[in-house]
């Protein structure tokens, strides 16, 4: 019951269900491309096996099937029944909230049924409710094609070959039946996985927890696939290998595939070069940050000062991504390295695919559980942290976006309960907000479109030539530590600190603002003639000034405080009687 109520609280942000609408609705448009494409290869291979009208005919079915899909999907939202078992969702029909399980009868019985439905509806149903529609139309997609390609087979035009049509899609036979319902599930990602998948999908269900850790595996890794398919790494997969050996409609498909997804990935690389394309970014955690206070934003197109982002776009969003990511690790290595596209191509899929939101879980998982110390004194703040994300997601999505798109300001948070409250309306307003290294809240632009159900976010270039300088020198910069002397800030506290560390109250620096001091700094005569680079002289200027801020900051900041004070020399004192008792 429990995990029942977490995965719908997971699935019910509306912006999630737009993703869902927009990448299926994507994939069933170019499904029609590539038929088409297909069909044309065949034609100059001279061979083809794919007639011309077949694209159109697909693109019938498509209409076709959006008629019956809502119908379905309307079904499927009100009996939370689908019709065919294997969903996004992957736990199709376990409906564990209701008044049998909890072995109650009468108006508390009805209650708790009444209730589960509530539950189930914004997440799981609605879920449902869309991969019945796109379903529907991935089937009929198929059969029309099938249909068409049965027809013309047989000489059939014209009327003659409607009718014929006609009669298969009012009694298919049963293989085009089976091809698809297959084609359907392979448009929706949810086809069924192979023995090693299904194995980690039992590993999953039988080990304790996690199924928190890996709420979907079936969907994922069809989207992985799908993309794969239609990328550089095609070669790689061994059913295109096998598409490619059987030859005929089946090759021709596979050199669609590659031809059509080869292409998007180009023209992403060339936008890429012209900096209209970003991918992940700098691996280096402190520019990357500096960057993403001047208004730079990953996995984004840029359009004039605007950034628009493509990641949460399905499949075409992937395809950019990784055509993007490519591009970016070549760009960082050396020439030799640089000949060797198989090695940047993996490197990009890894960190491509770890930015995706329905891997992000596991992908934490492995890096928190790397970086942890069994030893009860270090500091594990990266687990933390990841205890308390994953203590936040029992604040149902929906609930968390309704919160970002009334209150778009950051939180800064420290501990569950804060983490808890910063994703509840209303309940977020004695937080401090999170802040940048100057200082400066942190804001969220909003989405494309109504921010309550946009998956596109936006970011504006703020044209900041301070943070623009320091990105240019590579110098690496990081957040103050939210522990002084061993003692660890709450939330106001730190911000406090920031504050300081930004100039804002800082005595030692005279009230002048770290922007204002580093912006003095670059119109100085020693700043200019000093030399460039990470390891130059620039950079050491840079470090240097952050330093003096950082270290007024704190000492300003103890002696205003007696309650840090007094933790500090308690802290100290502790540490000098281990010392002497160790001594002895």
């Amino acid at each position: 019951m429990v995990y029942e109520i977490w995965i719908n609280a997971l699935l019910s942000s509306t912006s999630m269900h737009t993703v869902n609408v927009l990448g299926n609705s994507i994939t069933s448009a170019w499904a029609v491309g590539e038929r088409k494409i297909a069909s044309m290869i065949g034609k100059a291979m001279g061979d083809q096996t794919i007639p011309d009208g077949e694209a159109t005919a697909q693109l019938k079915g498509m209409i076709e099937g959006t008629k019956d899909g809502m119908r379905l999907a309307w079904q499927a939202l009100k009996t939370g029944e689908p019709t065919d078992p294997l969903t996004k969702l992957e736990t199709a029909g376990f409906n564990a909230v209701t008044g049998e399980n909890l072995n109650l009868t009468g108006v508390p019985g009805r209650f708790a049924d009444f209730l589960g439905e509530v539950i189930r509806t914004p997440g799981g149903r609605l879920v449902t409710a869309g991969d019945e529609l796109f379903k529907t139309i991935g089937y009929r997609m198929e059969l029309n094609s099938q249909a068409f390609r049965t027809g013309y087979n047989e000489g059939l035009r014209g009327d003659e070959l409607a009718v014929r049509m006609q009669n298969i899609i009012d009694n298919p036979p049963e293989n085009l039946h089976i091809q698809s319902i297959d084609a359907s599930r392979y448009q929706t990602y949810t086809k069924p996985l192979g023995e090693a998948g299904q194995s980690f999908q039992d590993f999953v269900r039988r080990t304790p927890g996690a199924r928190v850790i890996v709420p979907f595996i079936r969907t994922p890794t069809n989207i992985i696939k799908y993309v794969g398919e239609r990328s550089v790494l095609a070669p790689l997969s061994t059913s295109i290998r096998a598409e490619m050996s059987a030859g005929g409609a089946r090759r021709d498909m596979a050199l669609a595939k590659i031809a059509t997804g080869s292409l998007v990935m180009a023209a992403a690389s060339d936008y890429k070069l012209s900096g209209q394309i970003t991918g992940a970014g700098t691996t280096k955690y402190a520019i990357k940050n500096i960057l993403r206070a001047k208004g730079w934003q990953p996995f984004s197109i840029k359009v004039g000062d605007t950034y628009y982002a493509y990641n949460r776009l399905g499949p075409s969003g992937a395809w950019i991504g990784l055509s993007a990511e490519i591009t970016e690790v070549i760009g960082q290595t050396s020439e030799a390295d640089a000949l060797d596209l198989a090695t940047a191509a993996v490197i990009s899929v890894g960190q491509n695919v770890a930015s995706k939101t329905f891997l992000t879980g596991i992908s934490e998982f492995f890096d928190v559980m790397s970086s942890t110390s069994s030893d009860p004194e270090a500091n594990n703040r990266r687990a933390q942290r990841w205890i308390e994300r994953l203590a936040g997601t029992v604040v149902p999505s929906g609930v968390a976006q309704l919160e970002r798109t009334i209150d778009p300001a950051l939180n800064m948070t420290n501990g569950i309960l804060e983490k808890i409250k910063s994703r509840i309306p209303g309940y977020s307003s004695d937080l401090p907000p999170r802040r940048n290294i100057f200082g400066e809240p942190i804001v969220l632009s909003g989405g494309l479109g109504p921010d309550i159900m946009s998956p596109i976010y936006t970011s504006t270039d703020k044209k900041d030539p301070v943070a623009e300088e320091i990105v240019k020198q590579q110098a690496l910069l990081r957040m103050p530590r939210n522990v002084i002397s061993g003692v660890e800030l709450d939330s106001h506290l730190y911000d406090k600190y920031i504050l300081l560390y930004s100039g804002k109250g800082n005595k030692g620096m005279k009230n002048v603002s770290l922007k204002k001091s580093l912006n003095n700094l670059f119109r100085s005569s020693v700043y200019k003639r000093a030399s460039e680079g990470s390891e130059g002289g620039k950079s050491y200027l840079i470090r240097a000034t952050f330093e003096s801020y950082r270290d007024t900051a704190k000492a300003q900041l103890i002696s205003e405080t007696p309650e840090l004070r007094m933790s500090i020399m308690q802290l100290k004192t502790q540490k000098a009687e281990k010392l002497i008792s160790t001594a002895r």
